[in-house]
């Protein structure tokens, strides 16, 4: 029995299926679920809930934090001043999922396979065709390896006052612009209406299982690098959206799903902005000036215990603080302090924890100011 969808494309989803409908529809073929767990039982555990793992860069702090299971299977990536530019960069968040090996491959091949192919890259088409193969050769190379693991990806790539943002599965990227919140990716999850055609088309099927649609009753996302056993339905070409810096683009937000299952876009963009709040306007600036000679990279982590998360309505500070002091309009030109950028991540981590998220959680917020042209 055919469920009901949703029509409204590419966002649209299938609806839960009904008790008598469930009871009714026949069962699909059985497949074999395979056994991940060869890949990880020799790593020693990650640090549990109560440390951080931080890093920062010119303009970009990370903080993230494990989830319930024994390993923690987010990673990340920061390689700052590309080609000696201090104004580029490129940025990535990666959420494994059955092991962490594919989310460290990606970090340790993703930027290097792209900005090998970006090499001579003009106009927007070449570029979004340069992301889809640095994409396509990491996740053929991971497969080379014969793990079963896979990871979902956000990565900005701001270089020349462009911003390429590419995504796969539900890794996100949301932009603060002009105090407003803006969707750069959408989540690619078997849900969605348009992903359930493309897999069927190949022969492939969706199927609610505990509480959610999946590809073959297994994976939620329908889009990842590496998951060999399910490769031939969950591609690894990213949907990319390429931008101009413009004066009003104030940070971009990067975070795995740990963040985005509990947290709304516009919440998160209220929270970064109540954080990063300039204290008054000869405040220090975040890197500003910075000088770079070759490309750095940072990886850097420390433990830090979490803080208690203060329960106030974040929204309702911001609001008092623009209306009691002449700050607003020098939001977008006072890039934040350090521990403004730094202190927006834990918030916005300690805010996913204390609503009951249970998934590795990691958020990446990157300054834009820091990479526009001085006016």
């Amino acid at each position: 029995m055919a469920h009901k969808v949703e029509a409204n494309f590419p966002n649209s989803i299938l609806k839960l299926p009904s008790l008598t409908s469930s009871l009714k529809r026949k069962r699909p073929p059985m497949i074999e679920i395979p056994n991940v767990l060869q890949e990880i039982k020799s790593e020693a555990p990650t640090p549990r809930r109560d440390g951080f793992l931080s890093s920062s860069g010119p303009g970009v702090c990370v903080s993230a934090v494990k989830g319930k299971k024994k390993f923690m299977e987010d990673s990340h990536k920061i390689v700052s001043c590309l080609n000696g530019d201090s104004r580029s960069g490129f940025f990535g968040v990666y959420d494994g999922h059955g092991g962490r090996k594919a989310a460290e491959f990606v970090a340790e091949n993703l930027h290097s396979n792209i900005m090998g192919t970006m090499v001579d890259c003009r106009d927007e088409s070449s570029k979004e065709e340069a992301l889809r193969a640095g994409y396509l050769k990491t996740d053929q190379q991971f497969l080379e390896q014969g793990l079963l693991s896979g990871a979902c990806c956000v990565t900005a790539l701001i270089q020349g006052q462009e911003m390429v943002v590419s995504n796969l599965g539900d890794c996100r990227a949301v932009l603060c612009k002009g105090g407003v919140a803006e969707a750069l990716t959408i989540d690619h999850r078997a849900e969605r209406e348009d992903e359930r055609q493309r897999i069927e088309n190949k022969g492939g099927y969706v199927e609610f299982h505990r509480g959610a649609w999946r590809v073959h009753g297994i994976l939620s996302v329908s889009r990842s690098i590496g998951d060999s056993h399910l490769k031939e339905w969950v591609l690894a070409e990213p949907d990319t959206n390429i931008l101009h810096l413009t004066p009003d683009m104030e940070f971009l937000v990067l975070a795995s799903d740990g963040l985005w299952e509990v947290v709304e876009n516009q919440e998160a963009v209220d929270i970064v902005t109540a954080s990063c709040m300039p204290e008054n306007k000869s405040g220090p600036l975040l890197w500003d000036g910075i000088e770079c000679e070759e490309e750095e990279e940072f990886p850097s982590e420390n433990d830090i215990p979490p803080l208690k998360l203060r329960r106030i309505s974040l929204v309702k500070k911001i609001k008092t603080k623009t209306e009691s002091s002449p700050i607003k309009e020098n939001i977008q030109k006072s890039p934040p302090s350090t521990a403004g950028l730094a202190g927006a991540c834990k918030e916005l981590v300690n805010l996913a924890v204390s609503r009951g998220s249970l998934d590795d959680i990691t958020v990446m917020i990157i300054d834009l100011s820091c990479f526009r042209n001085k006016q």
